[in-house]
């Protein structure tokens, strides 16, 4: 019994042994697994004397020297930590505090990569105490960083300069050209001056390498007087070079350079805000912030939340990047001064996916996700419409008209509304035959009176000119103008219309105006003569170079009708010389040369025409077998056409019809004699500035009167009559010259500036 005893105490205490040696082995497995894991395991920061920062990392077991590299713009540096991985519980850490904005811990590949984000490039240094790494950046004002850029700045220039022809400056011109460019001319000693012309803080800097420069051309030039986008240009002399840098008046300008044999142009052309916009988006469709990253190997998703910070410390805005969970991998990324939002279209295009943006969110993920997202998010939102209820709102229209809003709104031009409001009158409100015409396109019939046949024509022939896609309105949506209290009744969903109050301010403003002003003068054929003269323009329409006429004059070009005589005249003058002009006709009237014959002013509105008319009726008589005679008139009258265009820069554009009927020889008829018509027609389009005149003429008058001079009484006695008659017959050719000059004034008014 005691031996059976023995054999299995025995064997207990063998099992027991092995499950000890094997916990005791796997116990050592890991203790060795952990020693040789080395881990970041806590971060902290603290102020040092001097506005310096130190940033402490804490590993758990030896610490290697990293690789570190430091970036420009913006400002980072970067130390990767070969075999070591974070142990910590986030991967950004804010601090905001000496040179350091953020502090980014990110691990991928067997390594760990420590991200600093700086204010601005400083001196930082580096040191290891047991398990501690410490990094500490000295305060951005270090005079030894600025010495050290400068110096190395300076030699790469001289080391450059040695190789360039000795070169000079020897003259500095500044002119305005017709269109109101500004063009600098430097005079150079040879036509190989190297030159580096850049755009840096809103101004043109030309830095030239290896040039002189007289002492005469050292200082800066005020050229704000030319009326040009340049205000002032400065030349210095810098080291070995020269800087010539230009300060425009505003930023709305486009510049280019060229040279021919020994002269440089730089010609500065100026632009409207609208023109430079769109020259910026196709030059630069990314306008983010700048920034360098330079990752062999980085999660996707990292890089995302590197940029959502970038945009939050570098732009102040709070930009929120989400991804769908299919977003995973890594990319390897070096890209230097780039647009952050190019930098998120790489990676996208890199990984497959695509974003949609809802106000300060961006989702990431997929494309094909994405679109399944945006179609269920499609059909939901076509649900909805069909379901959401119905909401009657009264607009009321302030400037515009009703009718003109609402044919907007059914997705037809003004000018088709027009036409289509022909057909309201026959359907002006059949009930509900005429709330269909108005959503057909005939918007306005809101009285209850008519057929209903006719309000189904209207929206018939309105509808045909609708476009279905550039309807405003929902499906299930209607409107109505009332043309009495100019409202617009819009029955449509609460979402639609929040998007159609918009639309109707943006619709709704007052519509400046337009004060023309005409002096209709005949005067002798000389008269036009000499007034180009003393406004310096001659009959073949050419600026002379008469006193301040080049600052006064501008030419036209001008269309005339077959019926005008060649050589018509047509200039402007500027709304200095108007006074002038006032004097030179008065005086015209008292030497008895010519006449005014009227000087009409109308008020009209932009793109509006303004329509002047003056003259007499003629009676004449016709008859028929039905009526017996009848006394008719027909119009001679001087009718005058204006439509005003106001540019977005202040000029106007002028479409002008100028008419003249006036009587002419007596032919005879069936029932007696009648009176021919004489038709003269000036049809021209020109731009001129706010109060400039335009001058329009050609238009002529022959009048034939045949004199005879003699005794009275003696000079009719027959066969001695000429022995009083001193001279034969003589025939005055008197002819006269239309002269219409047209002065448009673009009206300031409170109204309009609100």
């Amino acid at each position: 019994m005691s031996t059976m005893q023995n054999i299995m105490t025995g064997k207990l205490q063998g099992r027991f042994a092995y499950q000890w040696l094997l916990m005791l082995t796997l116990t050592l497995q890991i203790f060795a697994a952990s020693a040789g894991e080395t881990t970041i395991n806590n971060l902290e920061f603290s102020t040092l004397a001097g506005n310096q920062l130190q940033i402490q990392l804490e590993l758990s077991g030896g610490v290697v020297e990293p690789k570190i590299f430091q970036t420009d713009n913006p400002s980072r540096l970067a130390l990767d930590f070969e075999g070591v991985k974070s142990n910590l519980a986030k991967k950004s850490f804010p601090i905001n505090q000496g040179a350091a904005n953020t502090v980014y811990v990110v691990e991928a590949s067997g390594r760990t990569r420590v991200v600093i984000n700086l204010t601005e490039k400083v001196p930082y240094e580096t040191k290891i105490d047991g398990n501690k790494y410490y990094i500490v950046l000295k305060s951005a004002g270090s005079v030894a960083a600025v010495n050290k850029i400068v110096h190395t700045s300076a030699a790469k220039e001289t080391v450059l300069s040695r190789f360039l022809p000795e070169q000079s400056i020897k003259s500095i011109d500044f002119r305005r050209g017709p269109n109101g460019e500004g063009r600098l001319l430097l005079g150079l000693s040879t036509p190989n001056t190297v030159v580096d012309a850049k755009q840096s803080a809103g101004k043109v800097v030309l830095n030239f390498l290896n040039t002189r420069i007289p002492e005469a051309l050292i200082k800066s030039f005020d050229v704000a007087d030319f009326a040009t986008p340049v205000q002032k240009i400065e030349a210095v002399p810098r080291g070995e070079g020269v800087t010539i840098t230009i300060t425009p008046n505003n930023p709305n300008y486009d510049y280019s350079s060229y040279q021919a044999d020994n002269l440089l142009t730089v010609e500065f052309r100026p632009m409207t805000p609208a023109e430079k916009e769109a020259q910026l988006k196709e030059k630069t469709p990314y306008v983010g912030s700048k920034l360098s990253l330079n990752f062999q190997e980085i999660d996707v998703k990292a890089v995302l939340m590197i940029l959502a910070d970038h945009i939050k410390t570098q732009e102040g805005k709070e930009i929120n990047i989400i991804t769908t969970d299919s977003v995973t991998g890594s990319i390897a990324l070096h890209v230097n001064d780039v647009p952050w939002d190019q930098v998120l279209d790489v990676v996208m295009k890199l990984r497959g996916l695509s974003k949609r943006e809802n106000g300060n969110v961006i989702l990431v993920g997929p494309t094909e996700e994405i679109k399944i997202l945006e179609e269920k998010e499609l059909e939901a939102r076509k649900v909805q419409e069909e379901l959401e209820p119905l909401k009657t709102e009264n607009i009321q229209i302030n400037y515009a008209k009703a009718e003109n809003i609402c044919s907007i709104l059914m997705g037809r031009s003004v000018s088709a509304a027009v036409a289509g409001t022909s057909g309201q009158s026959g359907g002006r409100g059949g009930s509900a035959g005429g709330a269909r015409g108005g959503a057909g396109g005939a918007c306005g019939a809101s009285s209850s009176t008519g057929q209903q046949s006719g309000g189904q024509a209207a929206g018939a022939s309105g509808g045909a000119a609708t476009s279905q896609n550039m309807r405003l309105l929902s499906p299930r949506g209607s409107v109505i103008a009332d043309g009495r209290t100019n409202v617009l009744i819009i029955k449509d969903t609460a979402t639609q219309l929040e998007e159609i109050h918009k639309m109707i301010a943006k619709l709704d403003i007052p519509i400046r105006q337009v004060m023309i002003e005409a002096r209709v003068v005949i005067a002798s054929t000389t008269f036009a003569r000499n007034l180009g003269m003393r406004f310096g323009v001659n009959r073949n329409n050419n600026i002379t170079t008469a006193d301040n006429a080049t600052s006064m004059l501008s030419n036209l070009g001008y269309t005339l009708a077959a019926a005008s005589p060649p050589g018509a005249l047509a200039f402007t003058l500027a709304s200095g010389a108007n006074y002038l002009l006032s004097l030179e006709i008065d005086a015209l009237q008292t030497e008895g040369k010519g006449q005014q014959l009227s000087n009409p002013r109308v008020l009209t509105s932009n793109l509006q025409t303004a329509h002047i008319e003056q003259g007499t009726q003629i009676p004449f008589q016709s008859s028929s077998a039905n009526t017996g005679p009848v006394t008719e008139f027909i119009n001679a009258t001087l009718v005058m056409d204006v439509t005003p265009q106001i540019t977005p820069t202040g000029s106007i554009i002028m479409d002008i019809e100028v008419q003249k009927d006036a009587p002419g020889a007596a032919v005879p008829t069936g029932t007696g004699t009648a009176l021919q018509i004489e038709k003269k027609n000036v049809k021209t389009s020109v731009q001129v500035e706010d109060g400039e005149t335009v001058v329009l003429g050609g238009v002529y008058e022959a009048n034939l009167l045949t004199s005879k001079q003699k005794v009275p009484w003696f000079g009719d006695l027959p066969l001695f009559g000429w022995l009083f008659t001193p001279s034969d017959n003589v025939i005055n050719d008197d002819k006269t010259e239309l002269l219409i000059f047209v002065t448009p004034k673009v009206v300031k008014s409170n109204v309009g500036a609100h």
